[in-house]
């Protein structure tokens, strides 16, 4: 039998009879309001939302088996493992540039490196502020600027 109504499809994007999607309307709100209100109590509720009420996901799937842990000892502390850590190479443009800034001061304050990605950087990024923070991005990349 034919239906008249269009199939919901929703492999990619939410739809109201569609498949689950952990970024749906309710999700949406619970983190928009935790962020602007800075309440924890919403991004409580949002994190049960995305996380507790899932099984779509693999991991969802998935146990753990039972193993001896491993000694403290033996783990490599994250102070060692955070100079590993670094951003994508995100163009000024591609994100704002406060989210380009704040990940450069972050990767900054932990060790790891940020990389400037083809837009460069403003000038003034290059001086540490009164405070001590260093908002320049580690890795500098050179491109053919081609891009704008």
């Amino acid at each position: 039998a034919t239906s008249p109504y269009i199939e919901s499809g929703s492999t990619f994007q939410w739809r109201k009879q569609g498949q689950h999607h952990a970024f749906n309307p309710t999700s949406i709100h619970l983190l928009q309001h935790a962020c602007r209100l800075n309440d924890y109590e919403k991004f409580k509720a949002f994190s049960e939302e995305v996380n507790t009420k899932r099984t779509d996901h693999i991991r969802h799937l998935m146990e753990f088996k039972q193993q001896t842990p491993v000694d403290i000892t033996e783990v490599e502390p994250a102070s060692d493992i955070v100079r590993r850590f670094n951003t994508g190479a995100m163009s000024y443009g591609s994100i704002s540039s406060e989210a380009h800034q704040t990940l450069a001061e972050a990767m900054n304050r932990i060790g790891g490196k940020s990389n400037s990605g083809e837009g460069g950087e403003n000038p003034e990024r290059y001086i540490i502020d009164e405070e001590g923070r260093n908002h320049s991005s580690a890795i500098k990349q050179v491109a053919s600027g081609r891009f704008g």
